[in-house]
């Protein structure tokens, strides 16, 4: 297959393409939506790694059976303002995007102004964006985190003992660009990979260690045989446990080395291994107007751009800032693969009989 040419496609082509492509794979047409919508709302913003990338990953487990195309996904407790689904090994998008919603409606229309799900024996949601993002359209807040797989190092051990715990929150503000934060413990493996791609070293601010437990900053080091360390020293340490007992814990699921026994390097050879995710929806309404609630973040907002500037700095950001510029400039000129994203999609094209979209 030759290489691919560099095109920008339009947003909504590719939303198409994407869930006509997981159609093909045989998921629903509702859950394929679902997929499509979540996988633009990273990419569009800049979160590559986690975003039209993961079209393989998923499209391989479900030719593979690792992956569920129509799983069975009951709510298995339901008390009060908290619930527990169970994933049935299905695309993480659907079963997480079903937590998320469920936690909605108890904090809305159920009246309890908060609601928390775990969604339990799942799979990669790719990042927690498109989670929060549906808190914020509802006018809530949204807080969203999942474990994973031993990819972290821990104080006191050089091993993978723990996962990098992806963790979110969307807060809307009076702007219409919510602060986003989406960020896990400590360097994920597709930003390794990136930087591998694009000849870049591990940023100082950053730690990694290789096979020999030696500091260093090659991404190829520390993802072959070696381990990223927690952001932070204990404090990363620290909510990564959070996260695995309000997820695999608390949900009755697995944890820690139950979902990568350490005598095995992938767990997703046997589907009994699997993550759980846990979505928070919080009714601003509970608490205060909404429209009072944004005046207040207009002035905290405000407040912290306020400080006088660090030298060669331009401007203070808040979380989501820089993704809210990248999807407007994605919107008016489409989006732009990466090569081997084109190709890949390509290839998935011709096998499932979509066609490709153009630009």
């Amino acid at each position: 297959m030759g290489a691919q040419a560099e095109s920008r496609i339009v947003a909504n082509r590719l939303k198409r393409f994407v869930r006509d492509l997981f159609v093909a794979a045989d998921v629903p047409d509702d859950d394929a939506t679902t997929i499509a919508d979540a996988m633009i709302a990273q990419e569009i913003r800049g979160n590559t790694t986690h975003g039209i990338r993961m079209v393989d990953f998923n499209l391989r487990g479900l030719a593979a059976g690792r992956i569920k195309a129509r799983p069975n996904q009951p709510i298995l407790t339901d008390h009060g303002m908290t619930a527990v689904i169970e994933g049935d090994h299905g695309v993480g998008i659907v079963g997480c995007m079903k937590g998320m919603r469920h936690a909605i409606r108890k904090a809305g229309t159920e009246g309890g102004g908060i609601g928390m799900t775990i969604v339990v024996r799942n799979n990669h949601f790719t990042g927690t964006t498109p989670y929060t993002l549906e808190a914020v359209d509802a006018g809530m807040v949204g807080i969203a985190f999942t474990n994973t797989k031993g990819t972290m190092g821990y104080p006191g051990t050089n091993a993978r003992a723990i996962g990098n715990t992806p963790i979110g929150f969307g807060i809307p503000t009076a702007s219409g660009d919510p602060i986003l934060y989406d960020a896990c413990m400590t360097i994920s493996s597709g930003k390794l990979r990136q930087w591998i791609r694009q000849g870049q070293s591990i940023p100082d601010n950053l730690q990694g260690l290789d096979d020999s437990g030696q500091p260093t900053t090659d991404p190829q080091a520390v993802l072959v045989g070696g381990t990223p360390l927690p952001i932070g020293g204990h404090k990363g340490a620290g909510l990564a446990i959070l996260v695995e007992v309000l997820t695999g814990v608390l949900g009755g699921a697995a944890f820690l080395s139950q979902i990568t026994p350490r005598n095995r390097k992938d767990h997703l050879t046997n589907k009994e291994y699997a993550v759980s995710h846990c979505c928070i929806a919080i009714n601003i309404e509970a608490f205060m107007p909404s429209s009072q609630f944004k005046a207040r973040m207009a002035d905290f907002v405000a407040d912290l751009k306020d400080n006088p500037l660090a030298k060669q700095t331009d401007q203070i950001r808040l979380p989501g800032e820089r993704m809210a510029q990248t999807k407007r400039e994605c919107e008016a000129h489409g989006i732009l693969l990466e090569s081997d994203v084109q190709q890949i999609l390509t290839g998935w094209a011709e096998q499932l009989g979509v066609p490709y979209p153009q630009s």
